[in-house]
C-alpha cells in the first residue's frame, strides 16, 4: 500500500509541474512472430514461432509441420537452415521453389547436429534455424550437455535468431515455448492431402515464457 500511495503522489506532483503532460504507462510493442503456415499453432502461438527465442515441438507430427514451415518460408521470402540430426528429411516431399530457400545440413549423430547448430546460430543470413533431433536415439540425446541451450540461447539473443527445435520427447532446457504435438486417432491416412495431415494434428503448449516468468499452462488446439 506504501507503494501505490508513493506513485499516486507522484503523479500529482507531475500534474501540477507539468500540466501539459500526458500520464500512464507506454503500451507493449507487438511481439513479433514467425508464421510456421499451420493454421491452429500458428493461432494457439498468437501468430507463430517468437522470434529471437526457442521454440520446442515434441510428439508426433512434427515432419508435417516442419514441410508447412518451409511452405511458409518459401512464400515469405525467407531463407531456412535446417539441421537435419539423424539425415531423415524427405527431400522428395518439398517443392523446388521451397528447397532454393533451404540450407539442409545432414547429419548422422546428435552431436554433429548440435555442433552445426551452434555455428548457424553465428550467422546472421539465416533468421530461422530448424534442429531436429527427433529421430536421434536417446542414448545420443542423454550425452548432449545441458549446457547446449544455455549457449544457444545467448547466441540468438545476440543475432536476433529463431530456434526451433523438433524433439519426440521434451528435451529442450530452457526452451521460451514447448508444443506436444499428437494426431488425433482414427484421422490418419495416406491418402490424405498435406491441408488434411495437419489438420489431423493437435497441438497442446506446454510452456511459454513470459517477461513476467513462466506462465504454467495447457492450451490445445
Amino acid at each position: 500500500m506504501a507503494a501505490l500511495a508513493n506513485i499516486l503522489d507522484l503523479r500529482q506532483l507531475l500534474r501540477e509541474r507539468l500540466p501539459r503532460a500526458r500520464l500512464g504507462f507506454a503500451p507493449a510493442a507487438p511481439r513479433a512472430v514467425l508464421a510456421t503456415g499451420v493454421p491452429a499453432l500458428d493461432d494457439l502461438l498468437e501468430g507463430g514461432l517468437p522470434v529471437g527465442e526457442t521454440t520446442e515441438l515434441t510428439g508426433t507430427g512434427t515432419a508435417e509441420v516442419l514441410h508447412a514451415l518451409l511452405r511458409q518460408a518459401s512464400a515469405d521470402g525467407r531463407f531456412v537452415a535446417l539441421v537435419d540430426g539423424a539425415d531423415s528429411f524427405d527431400v522428395d516431399a518439398a517443392e523446388p521453389a521451397e528447397l532454393a530457400r533451404l540450407l539442409w545440413v545432414r547429419c548422422q549423430t546428435a552431436a554433429e547436429a548440435v555442433a552445426a547448430t551452434d555455428l548457424l546460430l553465428r550467422d546472421r543470413n539465416f533468421p530461422l534455424v530448424v534442429l531436429d533431433l527427433k529421430l536421434n536415439p536417446a542414448a545420443q540425446l542423454r550425452r548432449l550437455s545441458g549446457s547446449v541451450w544455455h549457449r544457444f540461447g545467448r547466441l540468438r539473443e545476440q543475432h536476433r535468431t529463431t530456434l526451433l527445435v523438433l524433439t519426440g520427447q521434451p528435451l529442450v532446457n530452457g526452451a521460451t515455448v514447448r508444443v506436444q504435438l499428437r494426431r488425433q486417432a482414427g484421422l490418419e491416412s495416406v491418402e490424405q492431402s498435406a491441408a488434411e495431415r495437419l489438420a489431423a494434428l493437435e497441438f497442446t503448449l506446454l510452456r511459454q515464457q513470459l517477461t513476467g516468468g513462466e506462465e504454467p499452462l495447457a492450451r490445445t488446439a
